[in-house]
Parts: structure tokens; C-alpha cells; sequence
């Protein structure tokens, strides 16, 4: 429930008061203009982007933004490099049993992908190699719920359809789901070194709450590659982020101050919570950052609603694995307080009770490293670098693929190969050997 409008008022301290004469002032163009300005795109960054001859990491796409490309880069263990290739459908490069019919098709995001590690070393081919089945992987680094869900829908509609559908979620892709323009979260030190080949994170379409808290599906601000060049314009930036409630929140969240008392309330009432308190700029920035993922918790409960009612109408089955950032798993380890203001819940309980109340299979990673980490005598520090540069390394995929292994061996009907026994010889290799 929201606080009354005049309580709402009597929270501004005086520190804040030039924050609010922008919006009697009609000065909140200027405020944004502050804001916006480092996000402003270099037209060469689309140039090179667009040019599909350039050796870049990803590449245009209308409705999802972007898809990916080959790419040899130097991001692995031990500073190699890793070799990631993608087939003409989006699918990353199939390893083991390319040539057997496929029923589990996978989306999310870069660990669903496979960042930072080669083709081979995912997740996915680990579990296929011991299933001795295949496993698609339509992981996409960067993308939100909501993207991985567009995708989703749009892969199952052709002949690479599955049956069993693995959605992986990973620490703030419910975020994501709700950026019109991801870019814009991005920090100003980090942007620079985002410009050049690693560019991504483009207009796409994305999910929002209305006025009753449903659903409502958004269409890309940039659906053309005419279109991009429109975020190389400061002034387009301020017309269109103008009213953005998200961005009102990133702003918040940035500043430590407000452009606009009313977007606050109406976003706090579509996601049912209080007007965070705003004491000081470092509470307006804790409670922007508490009432952002609100809504994009409450956002990804919806989406995993519309998944579910999709498996459901097309005779398929879903499960969703919940995967964390690193800081999330050494919190978990350290038994870090959830008062910590660093220790980010990324997929809160009431999430996974919806999953739960829906019927939705579900599989949390986490509990799997703490349990592991209890039989180990390192510190946490030590545990975590043992599986993470980043994204998963090669060993951190193999935890995460066997942490899901029982899982998804149990799920399937009938089981993987490798876990058959109808009475047949010890030894047998029809149709994975050539004779």
C-alpha cells in the first residue's frame, strides 16, 4: 500500500529541495540532460556494430535487440581465450550428439550461454555428455526474463521446438526485463569500455506493470537499424526517458535525489509497497534500489505465469533454475546478515513460493554451493574463486550441471540413455556408434 500524499511530502527533507523545484520548475529537462549526457552512443559504436563484417560480439536483432556472434576472447580461466560459436538459429555450437534428436531446449542468459568458457564446456554439453543426449543451448548474455521469454517463443515456434523447456534465471535478470534501454543502468565508468567490440544492450522489447499491476508488453524503442541512431541524440534521450518510471528510478537510484513525487507513488503502488523513505540521499538511493527490484520481481512472477500457460497450451514442460552472481554465493557461504545492505535476495522467497504454488519445477542453486562449501575447509573467498571468474568457469559449469544433474534426470520421460535399463546386454551402441 502507498503512504498519503501529504505524509509522502512531509519525508522530503530540505537537503532535497532543489530536486523537487524541477518538477515545479519545469527544470527536470536539465536534471535528465546531467543524467543522460554519458549515455549519449557514439555513432561510430553503431557503425561498427551494424557491420556485419566487423569482428564484434553481438549483432542487431529487432526484437530482442541483439543476438550473438563467433568470438574468440581473451576472458578465460587462467587468462585463455574461449572460442564461442553460434549456428545459424542462434544456437550455440552443439558438442555431443549434434546428430540425435533433441528434447530440451535451454534460454536465459550469459550462464545459461556460457560466458567465459568455450564451446564444450557449458553447462549444458557437461549434462549431455553424461545423459548421452543432447542439449540445445539458446543462452544470450545480457538478456532479461523477459527477453529469454521472447526468445523462447519465438525459437518453439520452429523446428528446433522441444519438449522439455530449461529456463534458466540468473542474480538481476528480473532487472533486465524491465530496462526499455539497459544501456542506461550501466555505470558512466563502465561505458566507455562497452562501446567498442563488447556493445550490446540496445533498445529491445521489454515488460512493465500497468496502473492494476498486470502484465503489459513493450515493443522495442529502436526496432530498425535507421532507428539506433536516434540514441546518439541528447534530445531524443530526454523525450523519450522524460516520464520512464524506470528511469525515474535509475535516476533516484544514481543521485540520491527524485525527479518526480507522483511517479514514485505510482510505481510503489503497482508493485504494493511503501514509499521508500527519503531521509537522505543515501536512503533515497537504498530505497530505489529496494523499490526497482520490487517491480521486477513482481514483473518476472508474471512472466513465469504467461511461460507456464504457454508450456501448458503446446504440451511442454518447464523447469526453472535459479543461478547467483558471485557475491550472492559468498554472502550465502559467509552467512553474511540479509540486513547487509551488499547481500542483494535476488530471487526472494515469495518468488520461489510462487513458482511453488503455480506448479512450476524448480531447482535453486544455491543451497547446492553453501552445502558444498560446509564440507570444505576454505574461507568463502577461497570457495567462490575456486568456480568463478565473472560468469562460471569450466569448474563452476560442472558444479552447476551437476547441481541440476538428479533434477532433470528424474524429470525426463523416459529418462536420458545413459540412465536406461531395460534389461538389455551390459554393453550395447545402436545408434550412437557407426556398425
Amino acid at each position: 500500500m502507498t503512504v498519503r500524499r501529504r505524509d509522502f511530502l512531509a519525508t522530503i527533507p530540505v537537503a532535497l529541495a532543489s530536486a523537487t523545484a524541477f518538477a515545479r520548475q519545469g527544470d527536470v529537462n536539465e536534471a535528465l540532460r546531467a543524467f543522460l549526457q554519458p549515455h549519449v552512443l557514439k555513432r561510430s559504436t553503431l557503425d561498427q556494430f551494424l557491420d556485419s563484417k566487423a569482428q564484434v560480439w553481438a549483432k542487431f536483432d529487432p526484437e530482442l535487440g541483439y543476438l550473438l556472434r563467433n568470438a574468440f576472447v581473451r576472458d578465460g580461466v587462467d587468462g585463455c581465450h574461449t572460442l564461442a560459436r553460434y549456428q545459424e538459429s542462434g544456437q550455440r555450437q552443439q558438442v555431443n550428439f549434434p546428430d540425435q534428436p533433441c528434447r530440451m531446449n535451454t534460454y536465459g542468459n550469459s550462464f545459461t550461454q556460457g560466458h567465459q568458457v568455450s564451446d564444450g564446456e557449458t553447462w549444458q554439453e557437461i549434462l549431455a555428455a553424461h545423459f548421452c543426449e543432447p542439449i540445445r543451448n539458446f543462452g544470450v548474455g545480457g538478456f532479461g526474463v523477459y527477453q529469454a521469454y521472447r526468445r523462447l517463443l519465438r525459437n518453439e515456434a520452429t523446428d528446433q521446438s522441444a519438449k522439455y523447456l530449461i529456463f534458466n534465471i540468473w542474480g538481476d535478470d528480473h532487472l533486465r526485463s524491465v530496462y526499455a534501454w539497459r544501456w542506461l543502468a550501466f555505470p558512466d565508468n563502465a561505458i566507455e569500455s562497452m562501446s567498442g567490440t563488447m556493445f550490446h544492450a540496445n533498445p529491445w522489447v521489454h515488460a512493465r506493470l500497468n496502473d492494476r499491476g498486470a502484465l503489459v508488453e513493450c515493443d522495442s524503442l529502436c526496432p530498425t537499424e535507421a532507428s539506433l541512431y536516434q540514441l546518439c541524440d541528447l534530445a531524443f534521450l530526454i523525450d523519450t526517458f522524460r516520464d520512464d518510471e524506470i528511469a525515474h528510478l535509475l535516476f533516484a537510484q544514481r543521485t540520491g535525489a527524485f525527479l518526480s513525487i507522483e511517479v514514485l507513488e505510482k510505481v510503489a503502488g503497482k508493485c504494493q509497497r511503501n514509499v521508500p523513505v527519503l531521509s537522505s540521499p543515501e536512503a533515497i538511493k537504498a530505497g530505489a534500489t529496494q523499490l526497482l527490484h520490487a517491480y521486477a520481481v513482481r514483473v518476472g512472477i508474471k512472466i513465469m505465469d504467461r511461460l507456464q500457460e504457454f508450456c501448458k497450451q503446446n504440451h511442454k514442460e518447464l523447469m526453472v533454475l535459479l543461478s547467483y552472481p558471485v557475491g550472492a554465493v559468498w554472502h550465502a557461504c559467509n552467512r553474511s546478515s540479509s540486513d547487509d545492505p551488499d547481500n542483494t535476495d535476488w530471487h526472494p522467497q515469495y518468488f520461489k513460493n510462487h513458482l511453488a504454488e503455480r506448479g512450476i519445477r524448480m531447482v535453486d542453486s544455491l543451497p547446492a554451493h553453501v552445502s558444498e562449501f560446509d564440507s570444505f575447509r576454505l574461507s568463502a573467498k577461497e570457495y567462490v574463486d575456486r568456480y568463478y571468474i565473472g560468469h562460471y568457469t569450466p569448474r563452476g559449469n560442472h558444479f552447476f550441471a551437476y547441481a541440476n544433474k538428479d533434477a532433470i534426470r528424474n524429470w525426463l520421460n523416459p529418462p536420458p540413455p545413459a540412465y536406461q535399463n531395460n534389461q538389455e546386454p551390459l554393453i550395447r551402441f545402436k545408434g550412437y556408434l557407426p556398425g
